[in-house]
């Protein structure tokens, strides 16, 4: 169970998110074509839902995983919770930094993190993941483990007891993640090869249907130029300052990886309001957790 200490704090949070809804018929609408989330508080609709849609309380969820935590084997006494809301209530999330539970990677130190998304407006299914905190730059560190993973749809089916317990074995799954992260620090990789993993993964667009080209990709360069930069800031870093640029200067994986987590997490090219940019922040990190399970990724992992 959680301490009396924890149980007072995550209340404190938890109020953040701790409303009634309600889910009402739209008058001249027939209930399978959509009806109306309700924030009954104070009278504001949140999103409209189909028939099949069955709501998780924010603070239901959130409590949950912060039980199963404990379940499994965590101890949530140094523990921050920190809990956010969007767009009235409508979307909310959970971060949890885990102090305790920390791996040294290089001369970086990393803090173990979870995060929750939960929504009422159909913007998010029912997402969490565990991650890592870097301390040195503050980067969340996503990872490529799908059982760090859960996400479920707000259907009659879903049982949030049931994705809360995964949580056990996420906590496995983000730990033995940083074996890879000690092989990256060590990997010797060159600009060229870096630059084509960028071109093909985190920098690439595909071009809308109303465009010239439709259904094709190409590079945005202006986005592999910051990735570049980012890359080469952490190189000089981490690997001492050198003649940046040429096809093969060296660096390390552990450089590219930290470079695209700093491009997902801080958002220094984004010029948006808070709402906006943590819907972007949430997307960039979905594309580098799919970008280091990339063949192009494990070409270099494993040369």
């Amino acid at each position: 169970m959680l301490n009396t200490k924890i149980e007072e704090s995550v209340w404190k949070e938890m109020q953040k998110v701790n409303f009634p809804i309600d889910i009402q018929k739209i008058d001249g609408i027939p209930n399978e074509m959509g009806r109306k989330l309700v924030r009954t508080d104070v009278g504001r609709p949140l999103g409209i839902v189909k028939s099949k849609y069955k709501p998780i309380l924010h603070k239901d969820a959130f409590e949950g995983a912060l039980q199963e935590m404990v379940n499994g084997g965590l101890t949530l006494d140094n523990a921050q919770i920190e809990i956010d809301s969007y767009e009235h209530g409508a979307m909310a999330k959970m971060e949890v930094l885990l102090p305790e539970k920390q791996v040294t990677i290089g001369n970086h130190q990393l803090f173990l993190k979870y995060v929750a998304r939960n929504s009422y407006n159909g913007r998010w299914k029912f997402q969490s993941f565990f991650g890592w905190l870097n301390e040195v730059c503050f980067n969340t560190l996503v990872t490529g483990q799908k059982l760090a993973y859960t996400s479920n749809r707000h259907t009659k089916s879903f049982d949030i007891d049931q994705s809360n317990k995964k949580i056990q074995n996420a906590i496995t799954a983000v730990t033995d993640e940083t074996e890879r992260f000690k092989n990256w620090w060590d990997k010797i990789v060159y600009d060229e090869q870096i630059k084509n993993l960028f071109e093909t993964t985190i920098a690439k667009q595909h071009l809308s249907k109303g465009s010239r080209i439709a259904g094709i990709s190409e590079t945005n360069k202006k986005q592999l130029a910051i990735l570049m930069g980012l890359y080469h800031e952490e190189v000089a870093q981490i690997h001492g300052k050198g003649d940046y640029g040429r096809n093969d200067a060296k660096g390390s994986l552990w450089c590219a990886y930290q470079a695209a987590t700093a491009w997902s997490t801080h958002l220094s090219d984004i010029n948006k309001d808070n709402t906006k940019k943590y819907l972007i922040q949430v997307e960039r990190q979905k594309q580098v957790s799919e970008m280091i399970e990339t063949s192009k990724w494990k070409e270099l992992e494993n040369a």
